[in-house]
């Protein structure tokens, strides 16, 4: 496993980001402060290279944004997928992943899925496991968000063949090489819903990478533009696809 000091060696001298978080949002949050404080206090830890592309829909206003947090504001409503997506084609980062402004997985998970993608120079794609830790709250389905999620794993497993353990499971750490690759499938697909997952695991049976899984938490926490109805209506379509 590659050492926190090697990695700090490797890009204290690079002014391009070593790692890209893209964060969705589509209505005020009174949380956005301390999502943003915590991930500044995080990197002074550690101190890489970042950046956060926060992706929000039109009519969100985000106040005096720290230095590192560039905000790309739809010009009309995307969706969470869609705008993960964008937002994930606009980052600068070597290494890209998806965050919330809820922390839902900890920076401390999203860190480790970096350290093993740096060390592992074969492997494209880390998946976040969700089912892999056994006192994850994730485990205990104690929310609606959850309980929607294990039915429908369930239902993409069956349709998609041999995938990840966690199919929805938006918690990816990708290489920006690996995601150039799949830009030219997803082109062809129409990405829409909350969930980004279900059309890169689309890409991925058009264009195949290296993916291991790894395991991470789910806190529980859900954002507060989550529709249950409106989620399962959208996964009940990319069923059918």
């Amino acid at each position: 496993m590659i050492s926190l000091l090697t990695i700090v060696k490797m890009e204290s001298a690079v002014s391009t980001p070593l790692l890209s978080l893209v964060i969705y949002l589509n209505q005020e949050n009174k949380h956005l402060t301390d999502c943003l404080r915590d991930l500044q206090t995080f990197f002074a830890k550690f101190p890489l290279p970042y950046e956060v592309i926060l992706m929000t829909e039109k009519g969100v206003v985000v106040s005096d944004p720290p230095k590192a947090v560039k905000v790309i504001r739809n010009e009309k409503h995307l969706g969470r997928a869609a705008s993960l997506w964008q937002g994930l084609q606009a980052a600068q980062g070597h290494f890209l992943t998806i965050s919330s402004v809820e922390m839902s997985t900890p920076l401390g998970d999203l860190f480790r899925l970096l350290q093993h993608l740096m060390s592992e120079e074969k492997i494209d794609l880390y998946w976040g496991n969700r089912y892999a830790q056994k006192n994850s709250s994730f485990l205990k389905t104690e929310n609606t968000r959850q309980k929607n999620e294990h039915l429908f794993n369930g239902i993409l497993k069956e349709k998609f063949g041999p995938v990840p353990a966690d199919p929805l499971s938006d918690v990816l750490m990708i290489k920006q090489d690996a995601l150039k690759k799949l830009t030219v499938h997803m082109k062809k697909q129409k990405i829409q819903g909350w969930y980004l997952a279900p059309s890169v695991l689309r890409a991925l049976r058009q264009q195949p990478l290296q993916v291991e899984q790894l395991s991470v938490l789910d806190s529980g926490q859900t954002a507060p533009g989550y529709s249950l109805w409106g989620t399962r209506w959208s996964l009940f379509k990319e069923c059918l696809l």
